[in-house]
């Protein structure tokens, strides 16, 4: 008898679970992770490593081709490197590792401990930064039964669907540039882009290139092709941002990346091609149609259609 009631409990929170896993705020933080400890796709042919950007960016979906998009926003290199080390045997032999950039992503190392709890859901302990049993079963009570785990926030959000307001929100890409722009300024203590870099971002960006290198040496002890890029961006955010700047906190890590490993890298950044507003959500994210024309000219350029 006990049995029976302890089967129809579970039965009813899975059930009372279910409109709460289809709230934007439930997909847009756990989604993601739920997708990597379900995987079981294998012989990819082609996998996307990365942050925000490149989870907007790509979308294999529509294509011929047996290609994943393992991009998780935000996501530091390092744990972009954590998941190829979970996952890469998901990749047949010569299969291409794509791992895209964005413009500050030379400038981060670490973030704060709470960051890394989604991770234990799916990745293997030995990977995790701050790993801890507890942390775990708390991550896996708010992923699997949200309405136990995060009760006011899961209520919220079903208010919101309710109420129709359960939408993302994106803001004009003007408006949007400069809140990125001040963030990255916050986050990395930079007054000015004409400042010299301080000790604090030359380590991040030695660590990286260190990281890069690390990568691409990996992958090649696997049979697999690394492949590194930079995201596009709308004209007006890159206006916000010089091109001496960016060469001290992007493009000399790059070039040295290449001069160590010889990897292939792939510059959208610079490019004009997928610079119009009508392209993106905002300043820096893609729509529907931009990330249909850009996976369709990465596939191409990888000669993977």
């Amino acid at each position: 008898m006990k049995t029976i009631i302890k089967k129809f409990i579970r039965k009813s929170f899975k059930l009372l679970n279910l409109p709460i896993k289809g709230t934007y705020w439930y997909k847009s933080n756990y989604d993601d992770v739920v997708k990597m400890k379900n995987w079981n796709i294998f012989n990819l042919d082609l996998v996307t490593l990365g942050s925000s950007a490149v989870k907007y960016d790509l979308d294999y979906y529509d294509f011929k081709i047996n290609a994943a998009n393992w991009a998780i926003a935000p996501q530091n290199t390092l744990n972009s490197f954590a998941i190829l080390k979970n996952y890469h045997s998901f990749i047949k032999e010569g299969g291409c590792v794509l791992l895209f950039l964005c413009p500050f992503q030379g400038m981060v190392i670490d973030y704060d401990k709470k960051y890394y709890d989604r991770y234990h859901y799916f990745l293997h302990p030995i990977l995790i930064k701050h790993f801890n049993e507890q942390t775990l079963r708390k991550i896996r009570k708010m992923i699997e039964n949200p309405l136990c785990g995060t009760t006011n926030l899961s209520m919220k959000a079903i208010v919101k669907k309710i109420l129709g307001k359960d939408l993302p929100r994106y803001l004009d890409a003007k408006e949007d540039a400069q809140n990125r722009i001040n963030g990255w300024k916050k986050e990395f203590g930079i007054e000015n882009l004409t400042d010299t870099l301080s000790r604090k971002n030359l380590m991040a960006l030695k660590f990286n290139t260190d990281l890069l290198c690390e990568i691409v040496e990996f992958c090649k002890e696997r049979s697999l092709k690394p492949v590194f890029g930079i995201v596009p961006a709308t004209t007006i955010l890159k206006n916000c941002i010089t091109d001496d700047f960016m060469q001290k906190i992007f493009y000399n890590m790059i070039e040295e990346v290449q001069k160590r490993t010889e990897v292939q890298f792939m510059d959208f950044y610079r490019s004009t091609e997928f610079e119009t507003e009508d392209l993106y959500l905002d300043s820096f994210l893609m729509n529907k149609k931009g990330r249909k024309l850009f996976t369709t000219r990465i596939l191409n350029d990888l000669q993977c259609l």
